[in-house]
C-alpha cells in the first residue's frame, strides 16, 4: 500500500515536469517514450497476459524500442472505476477501460454487454472495432468526450449465474429474490430484469462474499471466475444462459496520442489491432479450459436444455429495448449503437481472423 501511494505521488509530481502536458516521459534519445499502462487484472488473467502484456511487447517490437512501457496490473495504480479519471489526470497513459465499471461515464458502450449478443469472443471483439474507431458511434459518444482513444478491445462472452451454498439454478424463476454480484452497467439491468438484486463489489472480494453468504452468487463468465478460484466458494452454475458479456478496452489518453509522432501512432494502432486478434483467440481457448478446471475444482455446471435455454432467452429479451429507451432518454443514440453493432456482427461473421 505504501509503495502504491508513493508511486502515485511520484507520478503526480512528474506531471509538472512534462513539457508536452502528457504523462508520457521522454527518455534517452529524441522521440523515445515511456508510457504507463495499468489494469485491474492479476497477471494470470488472459486480459493481463494476452492483452496488456502482449500489447506492450508488440508495440515495443514494432517501434524498435522507441516505445517503452511500465505495466501495473491488479489495480496497483488505483481502482478500475477510477481509471478514466486517472488517465485524464496524467497518472495512467494507457488504461484498461471497461464500460461495466464506468457506466456513468461510458453509458452507450454497454451495448456490447447486452444479453445474447454473441457467444464468440472474436466475433464480439472484431464487431466492436469500427464502433470504437475514430468516427464510430461509441468513440463519438463515449470515449472522445472523456479524452480516450481505444486501441485494444476484448470481450468475455457467456455470462452465467453462479451460486453458493448448494443452490441449483436452472430456470429464471430460481433467481428471483437472490442477491447477485454484478460487474455493473448493462449486467445490472439484466440482473434486475430477472428479479434479482445486483450488488456492486470488486471481483477480488467475491470469493469471501459467496463463501460467507453475503451474496447468493454472481453473474460471471467461467474465464473470469477461474483466476479468483470461485470453484472453491461457489457450488453451482448455469451453462448456456448467455446473460451478457464483459467488455474491456485498453485506451490511450488523447493527450498522450497527440504528443506522439505519426509513425508511433501507427505503431500503437497496429499493436492494438494485433492484440485484439490475439486476445480473442486466447479468450476462446481459455474459456473452455476454465470450465474444465472449475469442474475439477468442484463447481457443478448445469447444461441448460433447449427448453430451459428458450425460457432464459425470453426472460431477458426485454432488456435490449429497455436499454435503448434508457439511452435515448439520456439523449444518446441507443438505437444507432445497437443497430450498428448488430450490423457489424453480421459483417464479421465468417471472416478469418
Amino acid at each position: 500500500m505504501v509503495h502504491r501511494w508513493s508511486r502515485l505521488l511520484a507520478l503526480f509530481a512528474a506531471l509538472g515536469l512534462v513539457a508536452t502536458g502528457c504523462a508520457a516521459e521522454r527518455e534517452g534519445a529524441p522521440e523515445a517514450y515511456t508510457l504507463v499502462v495499468a489494469d485491474s487484472f492479476p497477471t494470470s488473467h488472459p486480459f493481463s497476459r494476452d492483452g496488456a502484456r502482449f500489447f506492450v511487447d508488440r508495440a515495443t517490437e514494432l517501434s524498435g524500442g522507441r516505445l517503452q512501457f511500465e505495466y501495473y496490473p491488479s489495480e496497483n495504480l488505483g481502482a478500475a472505476q477510477d481509471f478514466v479519471t486517472l488517465a485524464d489526470a496524467g497518472v495512467i497513459d494507457v488504461a484498461m477501460i471497461s464500460p461495466g465499471y464506468v457506466s456513468t461515464q461510458l453509458p452507450l458502450s454497454g451495448v456490447a454487454d447486452l444479453p445474447g449478443m454473441s457467444t464468440d469472443p472474436c466475433r464480439a471483439a472484431l464487431a466492436l472495432e469500427p464502433l470504437l474507431a475514430e468516427g464510430g458511434v461509441l468513440w463519438r459518444a463515449d470515449f472522445a468526450p472523456d479524452g480516450l482513444r481505444p486501441l485494444v478491445v476484448g470481450v468475455v462472452t457467456g455470462y452465467e449465474v453462479m451460486t453458493g451454498g448448494g443452490r441449483v439454478v436452472t430456470d429464471p424463476a430460481d433467481v428471483v429474490g437472490l442477491t447477485l454480484r454484478s460487474s455493473g452497467g448493462t449486467i445490472d439491468r439484466t440482473v434486475q430484469d430477472l428479479g434479482a438484486a445486483p450488488v456492486a463489489m470488486p471481483v477480488t472480494e467475491l470469493y469471501e462474499a459467496i463463501a460467507r453468504g453475503t451474496v447468493d452468487g454472481t453473474v460471471l463468465g467461467p474465464l473470469s471466475a477461474l483466476p479468483y478460484r470461485l470453484d472453491e466458494a461457489a457450488t453451482n452454475s448455469t451453462l448456456g444462459a448467455q446473460l451478457g458479456s464483459f467488455t474491456i478496452t485498453y485506451s490511450v489518453a488523447q493527450r498522450v496520442w497527440d504528443g506522439l509522432p505519426p509513425d508511433l501512432r501507427g505503431v500503437m494502432d497496429r499493436a492494438g489491432r494485433d492484440t485484439t486478434r490475439h486476445l480473442c483467440g486466447e479468450v476462446a481457448a481459455y474459456d473452455a479450459r476454465a470450465q474444465q478446471r472449475l469442474r475439477e475444482g468442484g463447481l457443478a455446471f448445469h447444461q441448460l436444455t433447449p427448453d430451459e435455454t428458450r425460457r432464459w432467452g425470453e426472460a431477458v429479451a426485454p432488456v435490449r429495448e429497455q436499454w435503448v429507451a434508457a439511452m435515448e432518454q439520456m439523449g444518446l443514440p441507443g438505437r444507432v449503437a445497437l443497430d450498428d453493432l448488430l450490423a457489424s456482427q453480421r459483417a464479421v461473421s465468417g471472416i478469418a481472423r
